[in-house]
């Protein structure tokens, strides 16, 4: 049956968009109908890691980044799909019903829930996320909150300060899901990170073994990495980790940089839907929107100074050296893991970095290769 409520609450906010323009949420009514967050007690609600910036003339800017998903019954065509990603990985039964397989595939086997709106609470007030939630699940959008939501923002000097950020559920639903924030000061370091044979063993050059990294294997940590970033960390730097893994994956990351002693810090990984990709389509994809990723960041911080770090497996020197041209301001040291091979070439390196300074670049091939990050230099510059 439809009512008057359904087809104003349909209608209505679609309306009020244009009528009351980009500004329309932060008007109580609005925000109070905006807060009727679509989300059944079957639906289950991440929050990932993020970040905010201070904004001169509305506060702070947060992106609310989380996942929306349902799991239970998996159907033919995901078992299906299992059946061909078992061929691709070589894995007998028994791998299969392993503990590791079983926890990683989980996510990519429940139904994704697309179209749902979701709002956030941060300290006593309700703001919606602009967008629904995507094919994937995945929903990112940015809020503007005022000063005073967060108890404290960043002082000179010091940072990452946190906050934090809750999912409003509808009334009666009990669940509490909450996800950190990091509020960032307009000017400082941040170090983004690629994670996939930058800070773990993933054997990118070779399908095969990368499916069985990621799906039947305990991840393997490069010797030295957390160390390295731990310093530059204690120096005042942000940490940003963004890569080409799913989302579906980023539990089982974050987990892992946590016990490997990793620096906290937001995460940027990328949509994934299994049945439009299969498996092949996540090995052939998994360079796609990196570079958006990272220029939206340095566009969110227009006066911080940003340190790049990937490796020679993918397109990182290719991405990395397109974003240094195009940021000259802020980005001001890449560091490329040079993993050997074919690709490993003095030419391919000339034209990833052409018309970059030389010394803006640097290739290691361990930890000990890696001078320390001058934080203190570039804050005074």
């Amino acid at each position: 049956m439809i009512t008057s409520t359904s087809l104003f609450l349909q209608y209505g906010l679609r309306a009020s968009r244009t009528v009351l323009g980009s500004g329309w949420n932060r008007l109580p009514f609005f925000r109070w109908i905006s807060a009727l967050s679509a989300i059944s007690s079957e639906n289950a609600v991440s929050l990932f890691p993020t970040v905010a910036a201070r904004d001169p003339e509305a506060g702070w800017k947060v992106l609310v980044q989380g996942d929306i998903y349902t799991s239970g019954h998996v159907g033919l065509t995901k078992r299906l799909l299992l059946r061909f990603l078992q061929r691709l990985l070589r894995a007998s039964d028994e791998m299969i019903q392993g503990e590791i397989f079983q926890q990683r595939i989980g996510r990519f086997l429940a139904r994704d829930e697309r179209g749902k709106t979701i709002s956030v609470r941060i300290g006593n007030e309700v703001f919606p996320v602009p967008d629904k939630s995507g094919p994937t699940g995945h929903f990112s959008g940015m809020v503007r909150v005022p000063d005073q939501v967060f108890e404290a923002g960043p002082e000179p000097g010091v940072e990452p300060l946190r906050g934090k950020v809750e999912v409003e559920f509808p009334a009666g639903d009990g669940r509490k899901v909450a996800g950190e924030v990091f509020l960032l000061n307009p000017e400082g370091i941040s170090v983004i990170s690629d994670i996939d044979d930058t800070v773990k063993h993933s054997y990118v050059a070779c399908r095969r073994t990368l499916l069985q990294k990621t799906f039947l294997k305990e991840f393997e940590v490069i010797e030295g990495m957390a160390d390295v970033y731990r310093r530059w960390a204690s120096h005042g730097a942000a940490f940003h980790y963004v890569s080409s893994s799913p989302w579906h994956l980023y539990q089982h990351l974050a987990n892992f940089l946590a016990l490997a002693n990793f620096p906290d810090g937001s995460y940027h990984l990328r949509s994934f839907r299994l049945r439009d990709h299969f498996f092949r389509r996540f090995l052939m994809l998994r360079r796609a929107g990196k570079g958006t990723v990272i220029s939206s960041l340095l566009r969110m911080f227009p006066r911080r100074q940003f340190v790049l770090v990937g490796d020679s497996g993918e397109s990182d020197p290719e991405i990395y050296g397109a974003i240094a041209r195009r940021f000259p301001e802020q980005v001001r040291k890449i560091y490329i893991r040079d993993l050997g091979g074919p690709k490993s070439t003095a030419k391919r390196y000339a034209r990833a970095f052409r018309q970059l300074p030389t010394e803006s670049w640097q290739l290691f091939r361990n930890t000990e290769d890696l001078s320390e990050l001058p934080i203190d230099n570039l804050l005074a510059k």
